[in-house]
């Protein structure tokens, strides 16, 4: 299976936006009463996990899905980011 079907399947199968959550704060990511959180230095936490599990900061008006996330934050190049979510749901899908 290629690369992106991969990653499509993860969003589908298991990458809901209650799942992104617990993903980031595994990361290290802390949400406040509201459900903000912050990807970067920032005063007021500007950046909101939708129920479909796309992230959006409002400030700086970057978005995406936690392979986005993943990519831009954490240096992993794509195939990196969808290995990293396999191994946390302990799932390998077929290459």
């Amino acid at each position: 299976m290629k690369l992106g079907d991969r990653a499509n399947y993860l969003k589908a199968t298991f990458l809901t936006g209650e799942e992104v959550i617990r993903i980031m704060q595994f990361l290290g990511y802390e949400f406040d009463k509201r459900g903000f959180t912050s990807i970067r230095p920032e005063r007021t936490p500007s950046v909101r996990v939708r129920k479909d599990g796309l992230i959006k900061d409002f400030e700086s008006g970057w978005g995406g899905d936690i392979f986005d996330l993943l990519q831009q934050y954490h240096q992993m190049s794509f195939k990196e980011a969808v290995e990293y979510i396999e191994k946390l749901y302990e799932v390998k899908v077929n290459q």
